[in-house]
């Protein structure tokens, strides 16, 4: 049965691919053995996640041991976080060139940013970079915010509100060229399986991925140890202790199911991810195209080279909240750049870093497009967008 409504928040979430929400229910309900059991019902879970192991391996041209699975980006994003202040606070290093200093983007997912700022309450330095109103960052701000006692920079590969891609390999380089011993780390969870990513070797140190972006199943994801010496140095340690799973670096019982969905669903993006790219971007100038020939007023916040699937707009004037309410009743679904509620609409914090005025900032609304959005989806959600504005004229702006 087709759905009631048109999905146009892939940048959230992804349906989960058919045959890889199978693999779920089978290593579940039939193949349900443990992991680290030696009985043939358990080496059926092991050989799964064995296999999955190697494949990213391949992708990211590493060892197998080289990945971590995580419950998700935000775990992977924490792990790589905390698994390198920790200890790099208990060594001799730390106290000999002043107070310890991690930085991350102005734009970061919250996994990333809160988790840096997070790190003021054990004594680090923690800032956030600014950006300019492209989301770039520009190289002497950048440089301005790095010291000597700089141990860790995380900037995320593509934002998830705007689409902007950052040359983060770029940005690493300069990063070690400044502070050779300080590490970085890449939030990838938006730009894998859209773009291609950094892999071995490469000035990234670690890199996170996750599952329910690229039509898996929620509650995986990876961490990815660029830098294989991590692995055998006490720069890093795991967050969760106990059975020695993943190698050490995440105890608990694996979920295979999940794993090996996340594999299949990964392998089959990466696999089309041309063509996905290619139909994004169809979709994405039938909607400015369109849009811009209804609407004059809409502004587009993404910048030109940002991904193809993903669009921030604004309708000036117009609160996001219920002009998104508006849309679902006409059967689409969106998301809004900002956490709005009808009485006080608060600017969404990424256009804000990017130094968009509040009332670009209080109206904006994310499109996010993938496979199933069609030509004549985006057609009809430019007209109910043009209705749904027309309304809230009616009804005097943003009060619904």
């Amino acid at each position: 049965m087709a759905p009631a409504f048109h999905f146009f928040d892939s940048a959230s979430t992804t349906p989960c691919i058919p045959e890889a929400a199978d693999l779920v229910r089978h290593f579940c309900a039939d193949s349900y053995g443990h992991p680290s059991s030696t009985h043939a019902l358990g080496q059926q879970s092991a050989r799964a996640i064995r296999e999955a192991r190697l494949f990213f391996g391949e992708i990211f041209q590493v060892a197998p041991e080289q990945i971590i699975f995580t419950g998700g980006g935000t775990e992977s994003d924490n792990l790589a976080i905390y698994g390198l202040t920790v200890p790099y606070l208990a060594s001799k290093h730390s106290s000999s060139v002043g107070t310890p200093r991690a930085l991350a983007s102005a734009t970061e997912h919250p996994a990333v940013k809160k988790t840096i700022l997070s790190l003021k309450d054990i004594a680090v330095d923690s800032l956030l970079i600014p950006v300019n109103e492209q989301g770039q960052i520009e190289t002497e701000k950048l440089c301005s915010r790095l010291n000597p006692s700089t141990f860790l920079v995380s900037i995320h590969q593509a934002n998830n509100i705007t689409g902007a891609i950052l040359p983060v390999e770029e940005l690493a380089r300069e990063v070690k060229k400044q502070v050779p011993g300080a590490l970085f780390h890449t939030d990838a969870v938006q730009s894998f399986g859209k773009i291609r990513v950094p892999a071995a070797p490469s000035p990234v140190d670690l890199i996170s991925i996750s599952g329910h972006k690229v039509g898996g199943p929620k509650g995986i994801g990876a961490l990815v140890v660029l830098n294989s010496k991590l692995l055998t140095s006490s720069r890093f340690r795991p967050m969760i202790w106990g059975g020695e799973q993943e190698n050490g670096w995440r105890s608990g019982t694996q979920n295979a199911g999940l794993i090996a969905a996340f594999h299949y669903a990964a392998e089959r993006t990466l696999r089309n991810m041309k063509a996905s790219r290619e139909h994004a971007l169809l979709l994405q100038t039938r909607l400015k195209e369109r849009l811009s020939a209804a609407s004059p007023s809409v502004r587009w916040n993404s910048p030109e080279s940002a991904l193809p699937q993903i669009v921030s707009l604004s309708v000036p004037g117009f609160s996001a909240g219920p002009l998104a309410r508006l849309l679902e009743e006409r059967g689409f679904l969106v998301a809004t750049g900002s956490a709005c509620s009808s009485k006080k609409p608060e600017p969404d914090p990424t256009l804000t870093a990017m130094g968009l005025p509040e009332a670009v900032c209080t109206s904006s609304l994310r499109i996010s497009f993938s496979r199933p959005n069609q030509a004549e989806h985006v057609d009809a959600l430019v007209d109910a967008l043009n209705d749904s504005i027309s309304c809230m004229r009616r009804l005097g702006g943003g009060a619904l």
